[in-house]
């Protein structure tokens, strides 16, 4: 019996792959990548850039993932687990080009340095779309400047508006800006002196007077000791941290600098291990993925100010 063209036609359109309503492009900082149909072989670099996929529901088009901070959260764990990890840190552009993507999404602007897999316009020439996540276009967020959520709401704007997802991205910026608001309006910070130690010996890596991690402490009202150094982040002499005194320090959980490992050098110096917050262990610790704008600052957020009213 033959099919009639109708017939036909529909079951063609439910074989195809998604495709959007209208060509539709995505900026990214200074490059803007267009597409006929969502992209169905994505290559995320970094871990906030996988975690806005798996918060988005968008696994399926997910071929590889790359670079892990730390651990990816209880509740996307298997849809993590269905796709491959395809490089420890970045991957050789070799490996890349060998999964056929058609789309590369990037948590840091240096994903697409030369050293790693190359300027996005060369991806974008072989005809490869790119994006990098908002907060690190300088040419729209410069250093002197404090970041603001704003740049994440963007990227889950784009990335929803990109693969059709537009509902689930604004249910998930709307739950985000509420809980956020919660904890601003509660101020657990109420002013204290705050330290971020990222990682170091030598000198302090914190934050600095305008990036993410100065962000998450403001969020909860701290003040940050270094409000005053230009940068994101901030290499700081441990007279300044000593000087400076704080009453919160808020160790960040890392692969490569665990928590406890800093928390045992400050108590081990003659010098560090006399600051007030040292000797009361009034210590915060939070997951470098919470330090970042991604889809977990928020739960930054809340943790710090948590345990700043525990703290009380």
């Amino acid at each position: 019996m033959r099919l009639s063209s109708l017939v036909i036609a529909a079951l063609l359109a439910l074989a195809a792959p998604p495709a959007l309503a209208q060509e539709r492009s995505i900026e990214s900082c200074a490059t803007t990548s267009s597409f006929k149909a969502a992209p169905s072989r994505v290559i995320t670099l970094n871990q906030q850039a996988t975690e806005i996929m798996l918060a988005l529901g968008l696994e399926r088009h997910l071929i590889g993932t790359a670079y892990l901070d730390d651990a990816i959260p209880e509740r996307w764990l298997t849809a993590y687990k269905s796709v491959p990890v395809i490089a420890k840190q970045y991957p050789a552009r070799e490996v890349v080009m060998a999964q056929s993507p058609d789309f590369l999404f990037a948590g840091f602007a240096s994903a697409f340095g030369e050293k790693r897999l190359g300027p996005e316009k060369d991806w974008n020439a072989l005809g490869i779309g790119t994006y990098v996540v908002n907060a690190e276009c300088r040419n729209q967020h410069p250093d002197d400047v404090m970041i603001t959520t704003a740049a994440l709401y963007t990227d889950i704007e784009r990335i929803g508006a990109l693969f059709g997802a537009e509902d689930k991205a604004r249910a998930l910026a709307d739950d985000m800006k509420a809980r956020l608001a919660a904890v601003a309006g509660s101020n657990p910070g109420a002013g204290r002196r705050a330290f971020l130690f990222d990682s170091g010996t030598e000198t302090a890596f914190s934050a600095g007077c305008c990036g993410t991690p100065a962000l998450l402490l403001q969020a909860v009202g701290l003040k940050n000791i270094a409000a005053d150094v230009k940068g994101r982040w901030a290499d700081l002499a441990w007279e300044k941290v000593a000087t400076a005194d704080p009453e919160i320090i808020v160790p960040i959980e890392a692969e490569w600098s665990t928590a406890q490992e800093k928390i045992n050098h400050l108590k081990a110096d003659p010098v560090l291990s006399q600051l007030e917050a040292v000797k009361a262990e009034r210590f915060i610790i939070i997951p470098f993925s919470q330090t970042l704008l991604g889809v977990r600052f928020v739960e930054g957020v809340e943790k710090l100010g948590a345990d700043l009213e525990a703290l009380k």
